[in-house]
């Protein structure tokens, strides 16, 4: 029961997008979306449309997400994700403090950490895309029809497995390098905590990457910083949107290596996946949801 009420806990934490605080964020910045731009009807229809949040869509949203939250409070994901471990480990290998009398304040070192973690973000998640074994794992969260803020944890529970895998090794290595170049006391807890941008990612875009409400930042600013509708273009099913837009904060990493795609108008865009291998996905069915990835992992289509 402790594990459980402690995986309830987490699920609201600081980096968690399902924050309260985040949600309530949420909503006030839609309210002003709506305000600004005169939206016709009322703010709750404009908020949470009965053709989206009636969707059989959402209610993989839900189970997924409970079900992998179950299978973490049962310890499934633990062992496989222990970057501060990691860290430590990589750390105490390095001779000695590098740059011991190079100071970094806590906001250059959150930064720094922020920035390391959403390029290799990026290229975990342009990963997923590439391999044709990892693929059908990732496709579960492209099958979503609809995009609400739940869909961030439309996940496979392999997905999170494989995931947790592969970011221990690259972030346990990367920050425990930082540890032992600068100074071993300083940063073991910052890496493990929640970062100070996170929590501004989290109190403002965060949670429209995932829902029905259009907002780009402008052809300059989407070279820097990922906006919604950039997001949204990325579950898109149009052919010219296919293996663009991976990164999850920055636009830096797509800019750089030619994955990048700037809105230029308000676009209508179709969610979910039009491929004939991913059509047990789009059932919105649990069985096939759980079922088809891992025999696609096995026999790739």
């Amino acid at each position: 029961m402790d594990a459980f009420l402690t995986a309830l806990k987490d699920m609201f934490s600081a980096s968690e997008p399902l924050s309260p605080v985040y949600l309530a964020c949420f909503v006030l910045l839609a309210a002003l979306v709506y305000f600004v731009r005169r939206e016709k009807g009322g703010f709750i229809a404009f908020l949470l449309p009965r053709e989206i949040w009636s969707h059989k869509s959402i209610r993989i949203d839900i189970a997924l997400l409970l079900l992998n939250r179950v299978l973490g409070a049962l310890g499934l994901f633990a062992r496989f994700f222990a970057i501060p471990v990691v860290a430590a480990w990589i750390s105490g290998m390095v001779p000695r403090t590098l740059l011991a009398n190079v100071a970094l304040s806590p906001m250059i070192l959150a930064l720094l950490v922020f920035v390391i973690t959403d390029f290799a973000n990026y290229c975990i998640h342009r990963l997923h895309h590439d391999n044709r074994v990892l693929w059908p794992l990732h496709a579960v969260h492209h099958s979503a029809s609809v995009l609400t803020p739940l869909t961030a944890y439309r996940q496979h529970p392999l997905s999170g497995v494989v995931s947790a895998s592969i970011t221990t090794v690259i972030f346990g290595v990367v920050f425990g390098l930082m540890v032992g170049t600068f100074t071993p006391d300083l940063t073991i807890g910052e890496i493990a905590g929640a970062n100070a941008f996170v929590v501004l990612a989290n109190l403002t875009v965060s949670n429209f990457h995932h829902s029905h409400i259009w907002i780009s930042f402008g052809p300059v600013l989407e070279r820097i910083f990922i906006s919604p509708a950039q997001h949204q273009i990325h579950h898109s099913i149009e052919p010219k949107h296919f293996n663009r837009n991976y990164g999850q904060a920055l636009a830096l990493w797509d800019w750089m290596f030619g994955t990048l795609y700037v809105i230029r108008e308000r676009e209508v865009v179709t969610f979910g996946l039009d491929d004939k291998a991913d059509a047990p996905l789009m059932t919105h069915r649990l069985g096939p949801i759980l079922i088809d990835p891992l025999i696609r992992m096995v026999r790739p289509r």
